[in-house]
């Protein structure tokens, strides 16, 4: 007998959609973890009113299927996840010193986020040409250097050119609406932990939306809330098997 009552929990996988491969040979990856993975059908309508006699009702109607639609909320941020869900690159950064980097300004009271993250275990050096800004007049976090209110070395003045010398940290980085939308293949292999019995959820083409109400500062975990459409894949030719998706269920 098959699963009757069931709540499941599993893992979601993802690739970028190929036509030039089977959804098999896509390097599916898994996303970790999914509190939440919904797909619902919406429906249209035609009805042709009976108006034969004055009780109504209807004499015919048409259902049809209009869109096949799901969501996700993946509470795991990697830099794959969060490059995906914002349409983006992922980019590695290595950790190579960087060496007198310009384009920053010396104002006080005022942050100065740096090009990567810098690792503090190691002392930025902040220069206005050769002179090097003493370290009572900034203070380092990862991400930049926060200037005092007031400015002790001398020579330097509010407002001048400066480089910041560092060693950064390895890190990612990713960048927002590179692409289009991207087209992907979503996989769910679940259990139910009602009779530990298995199922494995395939939609072949998924048109992924953006990430909505990403929240960086909240008292709960963090979520990528994410929807997705799914569409009809054409790669999919076998007899009787749907261009949409497939759902194998364990007896």
């Amino acid at each position: 007998m098959t699963m009757q009552a069931f709540r499941l929990k599993g893992q979601v996988s993802m690739a970028l959609y190929s036509g030039g491969s089977t959804f098999e040979n896509r390097p599916l990856k898994r996303v970790g973890n999914v509190s939440e993975m919904t797909f619902s059908f919406s429906e249209e309508e035609a009805s042709l009113l009976n108006y034969r006699n004055a009780a109504g009702g209807l004499d015919a109607s048409i259902k049809r299927i209009s869109d096949v639609s799901g969501t996700l909320s993946l509470r795991h941020f990697t830099a794959d996840n969060l490059a995906r869900m914002i349409w983006g690159t992922n980019t590695a950064q290595a950790a190579t010193p960087v060496v007198d980097e310009a384009g920053y300004k010396i104002v006080t009271g005022a942050f100065v986020p740096t090009k990567a993250l810098i690792d503090t275990a190691v002392a930025p050096t902040v220069k206005k040409g050769a002179t090097t800004i003493l370290t009572a007049d900034y203070t380092v976090s990862p991400a930049g250097i926060l200037i005092a209110d007031t400015i002790t070395t001398g020579g330097v003045a509010s407002g001048d050119s400066i480089t910041i010398s560092y060693t950064p940290k390895l890190s990612a980085r990713v960048d927002a609406l590179i692409s289009a939308a991207p087209d992907v293949s979503i996989h769910f292999e679940g259990i139910n932990e009602v009779d530990n019995k298995y199922l494995s959820v395939k939609f072949w083409k998924c048109k992924l939306g953006a990430a909505q109400n990403v929240s960086l500062i909240g008292d709960d975990f963090g979520a990528l809330e994410v929807s997705f459409a799914v569409q009809s894949d054409d790669t999919v030719t076998t007899s009787g098997f749907s261009k949409y998706g497939q759902i194998l269920i364990q007896e």
